[in-house]
């Protein structure tokens, strides 16, 4: 018999639940066994931060920080390392010349392509005895989730 949970209860599960998977995904440790498996080498902190590039395309320091709960001058650092690295290229702003912005050059694309991989790798994995319409179902419960929390922040 399947047990019946209140609305509250089954909103404190779910919650439960996204907050171990953050705490999961969000690990260092996973981050330096993603790295070594993709064949980098890079710190875990500049992959971090590589990788918010990555997502945002171009962005400011300002806004990986905001984007990562991480304060300006980590970020910024992680981007100064990048640079020198080859794998981030930064330039002013076209809109605000005080403020820096961050994009991937080819070389860290490449980086990223390589950790992606891995990733799919890991994830295909991780659900390989899921069948396809569970997988995009799971995709479409999260991405909705993730757009209505998006409208709750703008509020």
């Amino acid at each position: 018999m399947e047990e019946k949970f209140s609305e509250d209860r089954i909103l404190d599960h779910l919650f439960q639940a996204i907050i171990e998977l953050v705490s999961i995904l969000n690990r260092p440790d996973r981050d330096k066994k993603l790295i070594a498996q993709a064949g980098v080498h890079l710190e875990d902190a500049a992959f971090r931060v590589l990788a918010g590039i990555g997502h945002m395309q171009a962005a400011s320091v300002g806004e990986l920080a905001g984007m990562m709960g991480r304060n300006y001058s980590s970020v910024s650092r992680q981007i100064d390392k990048l640079e020198a690295a080859g794998l981030v290229r930064t330039y002013p702003s076209p809109a605000d010349s005080r403020m820096r912005m961050s994009e991937l050059t080819e070389d860290g694309k490449n980086i990223l392509t390589m950790i992606q991989s891995t990733r799919q790798r890991i994830m295909r994995e991780a659900l390989g005895d899921w069948t396809q319409e569970e997988k995009i179902s799971l995709l479409q419960h999260l991405t909705r989730l993730n757009d209505l929390l998006k409208k709750w922040d703008n509020t």
